[in-house]
Order: structure tokens, then sequence, then C-alpha cells
């Protein structure tokens, strides 16, 4: 196997993980729903700190830190980035506390449009002419739920975020754990100074329950692990490709809303996930047939 050909199986691999994880962390968001969304939200923060740290004391990377604090264009980018992650974090609790899931699944199969649009304007990737088609689907499968019920903004808003967000992360010379550890730093302490205003209006979740205490611990590892593997997966891969297999998450996401969370999505939202199911389709058909036979 070549450098380039182990790289792109590596990013499938990382990618795959990635989604994968994403796909079932609504069962996790459902068991914390009676904890405010932004204190969710900076509980995964505080504990993600905790956690990179531990594992810069083990692995090391401590010097790479300090680097990207002294460099202050890549400081500005990473606290650009982690502004975008962190309100489109933000954004999915809202939606999974308010039992909204499917509209957020339905905003990540929305990806494709928004991946294609920055991959071509921002890093010259070309569209093939499959391509074209499959967009227009996912257009309108974004249209009808607008159109008719007056809302699915949840299915706009997320992956504008998430797709500038990785967009920034590709173009960033940082490493992917060097990159997550500037970022939750950055958002650190506005996070920190919220806590303390909850702890002291005695409104703070953790520490009463212990079972909700034990699930705001792990928030860190339910953060970092796929991240770190979705930001390694993006140095591997086109943004093109990584829109083949983020399938994954909206997918079981869906599947998580309807079998699980008892949703009952009203006849626009499936008409929105037929035209962008057949969209997706298109687009690995497409990726399929263009692969290299190897």
């Amino acid at each position: 196997m070549t450098e380039s050909a182990a790289a792109v199986r590596g990013g499938l691999l990382y990618g795959v993980l990635a989604y994968a994880w994403w796909g079932l962390i609504p069962l996790y968001f459902r068991q914390v729903r009676e904890v405010a969304a932004v204190e969710i939200l900076s509980q995964r923060i505080l504990w993600s700190v905790v956690l990179l740290a531990v594992m810069v004391a083990v692995l090391g990377g401590a010097a790479d830190i300090w680097r990207v604090f002294r460099d202050r264009k890549l400081l500005l980018t990473l606290a650009l980035s982690a502004v975008l992650i962190a309100v489109n974090w933000l954004l999915y609790i809202y939606a999974t506390v308010n039992d909204r899931v499917t509209e957020a699944g339905l905003g990540y199969y929305v990806m494709p449009l928004v991946n294609a649009f920055l991959a071509t304007i921002f890093l010259g990737e070309k569209l093939r002419p499959a391509h074209y088609p499959a967009l227009a689907l996912v257009a309108v499968g974004v249209a009808v739920p607008l159109v008719t019920m007056g809302s699915g903004w949840l299915a706009i808003a997320l992956p504008v975020t998430f797709g500038f967000y990785s967009l920034v992360r590709k173009r960033v010379a940082v490493e992917s754990f060097t990159g997550l550890s500037v970022e939750t730093l950055l958002l650190l302490p506005p996070c920190l100074a919220y806590l303390g205003v909850r702890a002291a209006a005695g409104e703070l979740s953790f520490g009463g329950d212990p079972t909700v205490t034990a699930l705001l611990a792990g928030g860190g590892v339910i953060t970092v692990v796929p991240l770190l593997a979705f930001t390694m997966s993006l140095r591997r891969l086109p943004l093109l490709a990584v829109t083949c297999i983020q399938v994954i998450s909206p997918t079981m996401q869906f599947l998580v809303a309807i079998l699980w969370n008892r949703e009952e999505p009203p006849w626009p939202m499936w008409v929105a996930l037929g035209c962008v199911w057949v969209a997706v389709g298109i687009f690995i058909a497409d990726a399929v047939r263009h692969a290299p036979r190897r």
C-alpha cells in the first residue's frame, strides 16, 4: 500500500469512527436533558480540558500547544474554529433536549450541500456532473419544511456552523490533538465563569444527582474521542470525500429519534429526508464509480 493510499484508508476509518459515535450521541443527551443546555456545553468543555491535560501529561505535546499560543495568526484562527464548534454543540444540545433530533439529523444530511459549496469556493475542489442534481435535491429537501412548516432553521444552522468549522480546521496548519487542546482552552474561561454564576445561585446540576454528575463528567470522553477522530480524518481526506461517509451520523440519529425518542416527524420532514437520501445515494454512487480500481 502506498503512503497516500494508507492515508486515505486511515482517513476513512477515523471518519467512520467519528460519525458512528456522533450518531449515538443523542442517547447521551437524553440522559441529561433536565440540565440546562449551556451547562451541558460548559461541562463538556471543562471535562474535555481535564481529559486533554491528562493526555498531554502522558503523551506530551505541551510544547506544540505553547507554540500555537505564541503565534497570533494560529491562535486567532483556532479561536474562530472554537466559537464555531461551540455554537454547533449548543445548537445540537438544544435540538436533542427539545425532541428535535429528526430536524437535527436532517441538518447533517444537508452537509453535502455545505461541503460542496465550501470545497469548491475555498479549496478549489471540483464538482462532477452527478453532483449538481444531487445538490439540487438537497436544496429542495431543505426548502420543503421551511416553506410548509415555517420551521427547520436548525437544519440550516447546524450544517453551516459545522461546515465552516471543518473548513477552518482543514486549512489551519496544526495537528488534530494540538488544535483541539487549544480550542477547548480558549473556551474554558467563559465556561468556568458561567458555571461559577450558576453555582453561586444554587442552580448548578453538577454535584446533585450522582448519575447526572457522572454523566456530565463523562462529557469529556463523549466530546474528545469523536472530534479527534474527525479532525484526523479531515487531515487525510478531501472535504468532498468526507461527504460520502458523514451520512452514517444523521442516519443513526434519525433511527434513534424514531425508535428511541418516539418522535413522529410530520410529512414535510419525510419528503425532505427522501430528497436528501436520494441525493446522498447519488454522491456515494458517483464516488464509488470514480474510485481507483484498487
